[in-house]
């Protein structure tokens, strides 16, 4: 088998940073650019540029270093990263940052959008991005993801506040101050260059934990990637499952307790991806030009959250279930397979626990398919400290087939393709952050989620999940039900009606009609290495190359 000696090391020079670790700021703005083609040139001139202002991988690793560094020294403030708040997933480094205020940048393009910057003797390369998705755009491929196909409904790409721009620029900051300042000297450079800010949109964090509009810590269940970095060769993502006898595979599967490691070659272009096992290396992916090593799919949707559609969801739903004494607050937890907190339904069922929410060391660990067994960890600890671990859970009679962290993630669990840990080659690295103020603040505002990807096929990561298993009503395993908090049942009209069966309520039928995540936005990108932006996007001819 393979151990984590033999990951690859990762050009983190190239990668640009919000693939791989991501950002994780509590702060984001999004821009959406459209190209001026009689302008091309000057485009060229800024792609080469701007390749220098990106940041990279190892800048984010670098600063992670330090931020380690800094809550070493404040450990009688107890900061700790193992412990506490999170963002989607990771602590959120504003809380240990102190003097250490970032503004980073992340740029990727649409297919039309590197068809007009290529030169002409790299014009044909496009053609050797074999994924269908990024060649026709989001808009085309809209309906296939369970959108609406009315075109007077909400959520209908007519619709959209923005469809498929040419360029997406994503920028992370520590601070709310320093990213309006970063904004304020960018456009008038984005203007000078000849693109036009056809969308802007900034994200934010709502609250310590992380949460989303709905009220639950959102992200905790990011993958992680395997592979190493840097001179020292360091893991990319930190291994906290003592390595030890009777330990293993877990030491070698996990990061994080249940974290699963995943291939970088599903994440990245240029590296292997999942083998036969999910510690045996597979192929190299390269879908696209030799220039696309080093790059990644980026998917962009921008989600309406309908905050009272969903409590008033919740709230029939517990007077239905009255007879079993059924809450609207466990009803939700089902929905979502965690309780507000982030704590699993696996590990507690019966009620939320929000110590065991936020504790990065415990809140994941659980696999559906088999018991949970009790591990020890690299600071002496063990699992199931406090709490008891999770069983196995096959067939969903503590956390339900249509619990929505089930329907992206089955784990351990045999599913529509394949078996065990099949679902390793659907993953994706989440990096998007709310929108708009929290409901009770401002119930009428426009508010959800600036929803963000990074996989190296659209077509068999974002939209196999958003099609095969959030939008379909028997997979990935059946009886398995819709997804009722993200999935749209893209059937017309009345059929669009989404249903679950609830085990705890003598398989008691719920129903909703109405969309609670509704798409108002979106697009497919490609987000290229820095090499590649500076010199490919960046050459101003073909002899330049």
């Amino acid at each position: 088998m393979t151990t984590p000696d033999e990951e690859p090391l990762l050009d983190g020079d190239e990668i640009q940073g919000n693939v791989a670790p991501g950002f994780l700021k509590p702060h984001m703005a999004v821009l959406a650019l459209s190209l001026d083609r009689d302008q091309i040139p000057l485009m060229r001139r800024w792609c080469h540029a701007i390749a220098s202002e990106v940041t990279t991988l190892s800048t984010v690793m670098r600063t992670r270093e330090h931020v380690r560094a800094l809550e070493h020294q404040r450990a009688e403030a107890k900061l700790s990263a193992l412990r506490g708040p999170t963002v989607d997933g990771a602590l959120a480094l504003s809380d240990v940052l102190g003097d250490v205020r970032d503004v980073w940048l992340s740029v990727a393009f649409s297919r039309p959008a590197l068809q007009a910057l290529l030169p002409d003797g790299q014009s044909d390369s496009i053609a050797a991005f074999t994924d269908p998705a990024f060649q026709l755009g989001m808009t085309a491929r809209s309906t296939s993801l369970g959108d609406p196909a009315d075109p007077t409904a909400e959520g209908h790409h007519s619709t959209w506040k923005v469809r498929d721009p040419d360029i997406l620029l994503v920028i992370g900051a520590d601070d709310e101050g320093d990213l309006g300042d970063y904004l304020g000297e960018l456009r008038p450079e984005l203007a000078r260059h000849g693109f036009g800010v056809i969308y802007e949109e900034l994200g934010h964090k709502l609250d310590a934990i992380g949460s989303e509009h709905f009220g639950f810590q959102d992200g905790v269940s990011q993958p992680g990637v395997r592979g190493r970095y840097g001179p020292n060769a360091d893991f990319l993502t930190p291994r906290y499952v003592a390595d030890m006898a009777g330990q293993r595979p877990e030491c070698w599967l996990y990061g994080l307790p249940g974290q699963h490691l995943v291939w970088p070659g599903e994440f990245v272009f240029g590296y292997p991806g999942q083998g036969s096992d999910p510690l045996l290396r597979g192929d190299e992916r390269l879908p696209g030009p030799h220039w696309s090593r080093n790059g990644s799919y980026l998917a962009f949707r921008r989600l309406r959250q309908d905050v009272p559609a969903f409590r008033a969801f919740l709230e029939e739903s517990a007077r239905r279930l009255l007879p079993w004494e059924i809450t609207a607050q466990k009803i939700g937890a089902d929905v979502v397979g965690r309780w507000p907190s982030g704590a699993p339904v696996a590990r507690t069922p019966g009620k939320d626990i929000p110590e065991l929410g936020v504790d990065r060391l415990r809140n994941d660990y659980f696999e559906f398919g088999s018991d949970a067994r009790a591990l020890v960890l690299i600071n002496g600890e063990t699992t199931d400290r406090d709490h008891p671990d999770a069983d196995a859970d096959p067939i969903g009679l503590i956390c339900p087939q249509f619990a929505h962290i089930r329907k992206v993630n089955p784990r351990t669990a045999a599913n529509d393709v394949g078996g065990r840990m099949a679902s390793f080659t659907r993953r994706i690295l989440r990096r998007g952050l709310p929108y708009g103020p929290v409901y009770d603040q401002d119930p009428d505002a426009d508010r959800g989620l600036l929803f963000l990807s990074y996989q190296t096929s659209i077509v068999d990561q974002f939209e196999f999940l958003n099609r095969q298993w959030m939008g379909d009503y028997a997979n990935p395993r059946s009886p398995g039900d819709h997804d009722m908090l993200v999935g749209q049942n893209g059937q017309p009209g009345q059929h669009r009606l989404r249903q679950c069966a609830v085990p705890t309520a003598g398989g008691t039928t719920l129903a909703a009609v109405r969309d609670f995540v509704i798409p108002t936005g979106g697009g497919y990108f490609f987000t290229p290495s820095i090499t590649a932006l500076r010199e490919v996007l960046g050459a101003p001819d073909a002899d330049a190359l």
